[in-house]
């Protein structure tokens, strides 16, 4: 028993922080817990993890919980609507410049950094702050299986032939720049030949899917030219699953 204590002890202790961290999320939610994969088949953790919390939860222990992994991947591949929404790991978004009033105000973004990247943009010829990172869904939020989030966008400089748009992730909720947030790839979209700087825009939107977030550039004339680029993102849980 204190062997296996050394390995059950953690386990459970894990579990409860992540109720108490979803406490919100899960509460009124939350009425089974399901026990697969090979560990689970111990009679002593199924023991433990009940006398820990069957007093508010129901368990539900398959025949064969080693194949219960597998057969629940198959199965889910065909069942399209399992699983509704998530809640994303890391805070997701791109670079952009940012007026500098609003780089002032935000609590993230150093004078320091202000003063290194801010220049005159030749359109309206207003300053700007250029690598600050605009938030497209932060940390912690629930996002839905197809959801899109759209911005739209002005050229930097009138003399800017393509659009070029960076993704960037980060662990905070509203990090203001990207310096040392991870880089994950880039959309470049050349203007079409109808394309006016000084008048016309773009928009960039971000698509929630499975497993992958999409993220595709469009310019709308004459040409209407669309571009993507696909990047595989964490969750911390899986929401609404047949709710």
């Amino acid at each position: 028993m204190k062997l296996f204590d050394l390995r059950i002890n953690p386990i459970i202790k894990q579990i409860d922080e992540m109720l108490v961290k979803n406490e919100e999320i899960l509460n009124g939610k939350l009425k089974y817990m399901c026990l697969v994969g090979g560990f689970s088949q111990s009679h002593y953790l199924q023991f433990k993890l009940k006398q820990h919390y069957e007093s508010k939860y129901t368990f539900v222990i398959p025949q064969r919980p080693v194949l219960s992994v597998i057969e629940g991947a198959a199965q889910l591949s065909r069942t399209a609507p399992f699983i509704t929404s998530r809640i994303v790991k890391y805070t997701y978004g791109t670079t952009f410049g940012c007026p500098i009033r609003g780089a002032r105000s935000h609590p993230k973004i150093s004078e320091d950094h202000i003063n290194k990247h801010k220049y005159i943009r030749d359109i309206d010829n207003k300053e700007y702050v250029s690598n600050c990172f605009d938030v497209f869904v932060k940390k912690g939020e629930e996002v839905k299986v197809g959801q899109m989030i759209e911005k739209k966008y002005i050229p930097g400089s009138k003399n800017e032939k393509s659009v070029y748009i960076s993704i960037y992730r980060s662990e905070e909720i509203d990090p203001g720049v990207i310096t040392e947030h991870k880089y994950l790839g880039k959309v470049q979209v050349p203007h079409p030949e109808d394309f006016d700087n000084m008048k016309d825009s773009y928009d960039v939107r971000f698509y929630f899917g499975e497993t992958m977030i999409r993220v595709t550039v469009t310019i709308k004339g004459k040409e209407y030219v669309e571009k993507e680029e696909e990047i595989r993102y964490d969750f911390t849980q899986f929401l609404n699953i047949f709710d």
